[in-house]
């Protein structure tokens, strides 16, 4: 799963299904809406989705979703999704190609308000962790960085410093 919050509320997206779940402050965990794809049921032989959670992040007033399809890993999709009173209402749909990657892809997502875009962590095409940069429509991927270790999750801390997260359950903060 992967998580982001809106100030108030943590969001969850999993990457087996077109569900974003919700938690309150209290605490109270459910399902919350399905981010639902056409294509997703058009196959009624196969349980799997075509376009599987890869990242979540809160941008501004949006939740984003970050999508990969199931039988190309080069292929993803980001969706702006904007919530107002337990409604997912979609702001944008876009498609696009990060051939860059490997088949494993790109599996966590934050948003940047300094360059107006996004981070990602993946793996490239050798296989190697990295951290990379795109702009507010997943394009123009720059300031590809490749990373120590492998790190499963990254968040913007106070003036702006990257922290990773490893398996390990450890977090540490990305040194220039």
């Amino acid at each position: 799963m992967t998580v982001c919050n809106d100030g108030n509320n943590l969001y969850f997206q999993s990457r087996f299904t077109d569900y974003i779940f919700k938690s309150t402050p209290l605490g109270e965990f459910f399902w919350y809406k399905s981010d639902s794809f056409p294509d997703n049921t058009s196959d009624t032989t196969s349980t799997f989705m075509y376009w599987r959670g890869q990242g979540l992040a809160w941008a501004d007033t949006n939740l984003v979703a970050l999508y990969r399809h199931k039988d190309d890993s080069t292929q993803y999709r980001g969706r702006y999704v904007y919530i107002k009173n337990d409604t997912l209402k979609t702001v944008l749909d876009t498609m696009f190609t990060w051939d860059h990657l490997d088949s494993y892809g790109a599996y966590a997502l934050e948003y940047n308000p300094d360059i107006d875009g996004f981070l990602v962590l993946a793996k490239d095409s050798l296989n190697q962790y990295i951290l990379f940069e795109v702009d507010s429509n997943f394009q123009n991927p720059n300031s590809i960085r490749v990373l120590e270790g492998n790190p499963m999750g990254i968040t913007l801390g106070p003036n702006s410093e990257l922290y990773l997260s490893y398996p390990v359950r450890q977090i540490e903060r990305l040194l220039d």
